[in-house]
């Protein structure tokens, strides 16, 4: 019964957190508007511990993993969003350098890492344009595999991701029943045939 509830329910924050992968061969995005009354602003490495209190209502981090993201996070890679009036920064996302992921190795990965919103300024289009613009970082650095790992029940977050493009990384075959009750807790379609079950193969430079 516990086994099958942990199925069956997308809501279980203990599970592990799931891939999501930008598809081969899709193109760089382009940039996203910001509403009125934000700017989206990229923060240059001096100012990045600045972010941390933003990235932190999301989870307390130590002080060593808060280090290590910032010696992963790609040049001109943490972006922020700020509202105008009060100079606040109110979401952020960043572009990670991280190849041997926790669960998976992605050769030439590029992850998209810590993605955060403040709940009063959600459902703007925010989220989405933070996304896009660290996919566009990302592609210009030239990574190849860009990914991300996010937990079943984040359906905002989630439905964020698949609109920007990305899709269900299928790499074992007990995700399917997972990301099947993702769609179903969000009343979406699911749509199987474009969802990734392995990684383009490596280019050969020969």
């Amino acid at each position: 019964m516990e086994a099958k509830n942990r199925v069956d329910n997308p809501l279980v924050r203990t599970d592990t957190a799931m891939y999501m992968l930008w598809p081969e061969g899709r193109s760089t995005p382009d940039a996203h508007p910001i509403p009125a009354g934000y700017n989206l602003l990229t923060i240059p490495s001096e100012n990045m511990d600045k972010v941390r209190p933003l990235v932190e209502k999301d989870g307390a981090l130590t002080d060593a993993a808060w280090r290590q993201f910032l010696c992963s996070v790609v040049p001109g890679g943490m972006f922020v969003v700020r509202e105008q009036t009060s100079f606040s920064l109110v979401g952020t996302i960043s572009a990670v350098h991280n190849p041997a992921a926790t669960r998976f190795y992605f050769p030439g990965g590029g992850e998209l890492g810590y993605l955060f919103v403040a709940p009063e300024h959600r459902r703007k289009g925010l989220g989405f344009a933070l996304i896009v613009a660290a996919v566009r970082r990302l592609h210009q650095g030239g990574y190849r595999n860009i990914f991300l790992g996010v937990q079943g029940w984040r359906l905002p977050a989630i439905q964020a991701y698949l609109r920007a493009g990305f899709r269900p990384f299928i790499h074992a075959q007990e995700l399917l029943p997972r990301w099947r009750s993702v769609f179903a807790a969000m009343g979406w379609e699911t749509h199987e045939a474009e969802w990734p079950t392995c990684l383009a193969p490596t280019r050969d430079l020969r």
